[in-house]
């Protein structure tokens, strides 16, 4: 692969976290094609309308931080597929307690090229941690 697709997916993942921390919902398109495909343990989320409307659900926290540790991509006759590993937190408060959800997960992509540059075309999500703790 190119490096500079290379370093383009890990700006696009990047760019895929801080829009959902920010909850910047309608800047998914930038991350997103119209038609991607979102798998949760919560379900599938066919196209960009039905992605927002489940990032829309993180609005029960009171803040999120995505962070991305590592970002494996690799070409592929149809665009990239990519592995990223990343920690996940969501903050919120419980009976007057600081909370912090915390996750390990990695995301499994799909990438294609874009006139607009490498979008998400399939993202599924696997959780490989994942545990409630008190914040402060």
């Amino acid at each position: 692969m190119d490096p500079s697709d290379e370093a383009e997916l890990r700006r696009l993942v990047e760019r895929y976290a801080s829009i959902v921390d920010d909850r910047r919902f309608d800047d998914l398109d930038q991350v997103f094609t119209s038609d991607s495909v979102l798998e949760t343990g919560r379900g599938r989320r066919d196209g960009l309308a039905e992605i927002r409307a489940a990032m829309a659900g993180l609005h029960r926290y009171d803040r999120t931080d995505h962070r991305v540790l590592t970002t494996t991509v690799a070409t592929t006759p149809d665009g990239a597929r990519g592995t990223v590993a990343a920690e996940a937190h969501h903050w919120f408060s419980d009976d007057g307690r600081r909370r912090d959800h915390q996750m390990e997960i990695a995301y499994h992509d799909r990438y294609v090229a874009t006139p607009a540059g490498w979008r998400i075309a399939h993202r599924r999500l696997e959780i490989h941690r994942a545990e409630t703790v008190d914040a402060g």
